[in-house]
């Protein structure tokens, strides 16, 4: 689930001699697979995300150039007699991942850090589900601040004849990258953690107060975001700027990018990319979340029968309580939805990668799973508004600039 976009060149040994035309692949979020560094399918076959500089030819049919390279030039190549002209990205992905991209972005970047700061006041805090969700924004915050950088500020830069822009998109790269990969697997596995989570509290109720103590909620949480952090540290090191080369055709410097030793490496690419991303990003948390919550869900259908076969009227204050638990599961299960729905596309383009199909079918499919990576780390703060009363109301006490003494009080009374 690893945002991602890989440019992918056949027969690399006559790159130099033929059009070849890059293709852009992403397996996010992933969600999103492999966001800049290339895998490589067989000793003629390269993948190399967004390294459009490797060869002389351009995206599409537009923009081709000739210029004559060295015969002995190869895609890895790091002299810039073998980067002479710059390739330009295909035009529906200046159209979407350039422009269309940058109000979501913008939007997810403002909804979010509102979203950390409410789900970490102190009346939502108190309440280890949110601890979650803070971190789930956080995440989220992390994918958008990354893919700007990745996604969106090269194509903008080429929109816009702004070089510089894509200079310092290619310079910050392999950083980049990496953060948003960490990004990607805390979101996956918050998420997938946080329905553990409500599964526990509603379906094994006699159980919640000895499996859903404050120090091992904690415990668990530290656990997902170490685990995290570790299997992405590798992710920093995949891909490196070797050269800063003229580029003839638009007459400005671009930083050549190729991959690390590491990430061409054959046991590596077998063990991390072919069996523990798909295993890990995928197989795993997508069977969890739809497990999980499908209990959680039947476990509130048979709540609310229950209810209403019952004759006596509960107390007031218990059917008010249920009714918040209810919403607060609810709220979940459209959280999962919304991600099961957004990163399902990174599922088939990382099972389509995998079986060599790699046709203009599977380029398109990855410049809209990029796309909808970047809208599902944008798109939660509408549900939160829909069921979170709290939400609502520490929003609109944010949003209308009610800091003072009296506000808090005011909020206070309110949420009591």
């Amino acid at each position: 689930m690893d945002l991602v976009e890989d440019d992918k060149i056949s027969d690399t040994t006559n790159a130099v001699n033929s059009n070849i035309s890059a293709t852009i692949s992403s397996v996010d979020v992933s969600a999103l697979s492999r966001l800049f560094i290339p895998t490589v399918s067989s000793s003629h076959e390269l993948i190399l995300s967004n390294i459009r500089d490797s060869n002389n030819s351009t995206v599409g049919n537009e923009h081709q150039y000739d210029d004559e390279s060295p015969e002995w030039c190869t895609i890895l190549s790091v002299d810039c007699e073998c980067h002479l002209s710059y390739q330009f990205y295909a035009y529906e992905e200046r159209l979407l991942l350039g422009l269309i991209t940058l109000p979501i972005i913008m939007f997810g970047l403002c909804a979010n850090i509102t979203s950390i700061r409410i789900f970490t006041h102190r009346f939502m805090f108190s309440s280890s589900i949110n601890w979650y969700l803070a971190i789930l924004s956080s995440s989220d915050t992390l994918i958008l601040f990354s893919a700007f950088f990745v996604l969106s500020l090269p194509r903008l830069g080429e929109y816009t004849k702004t070089w510089s822009a894509t200079r310092f998109s290619y310079w910050v790269a392999p950083y980049m990258y990496g953060l948003m990969t960490l990004a990607q697997t805390i979101s996956v596995w918050m998420t997938t953690g946080m329905s553990v989570h409500r599964y526990i509290g509603v379906c094994l109720p006699f159980k919640t107060s000895t499996l859903l103590k404050t120090a091992r909620v904690r415990i668990f949480i530290l656990s997902l975001l170490g685990f995290s952090l570790l299997f992405n540290i590798t992710r920093f090191f995949e891909v490196r700027v070797v050269n800063n080369c003229f580029r003839s055709n638009i007459n400005a410097f671009i930083p050549v990018l190729v991959p690390s030793n590491l990430r061409l490496n054959q046991t590596y690419r077998l063990i991390f990319f072919g069996w523990a991303y798909t295993i890990l990003m995928f197989v795993l948390p997508f069977t969890l979340l739809i497990i999980l919550n499908s209990q959680v869900l039947l476990a509130i259908r048979r709540s609310n029968r229950l209810h209403r076969r019952q004759s006596m009227v509960p107390d007031e204050s218990l059917k008010q309580a249920e009714r918040k638990e209810r919403q607060i599961s609810i709220m979940l299960i459209a959280i999962v939805l919304v991600f099961l729905s957004c990163n399902t596309l990174a599922f088939v383009v990382n099972i389509l990668e995998n079986v060599g199909y790699d046709n203009a079918l599977y380029v398109s499919l990855v410049t809209y799973n990029n796309f909808l990576v970047m809208v599902n780390a944008s798109c939660n703060i509408t549900i939160y508004m829909l069921f979170s009363d709290k939400y609502r109301l520490l929003l609109r006490h944010y949003m209308t600039c009610h800091w003072s003494r009296d506000g808090e009080l005011l909020l206070t009374t309110n949420t009591a």
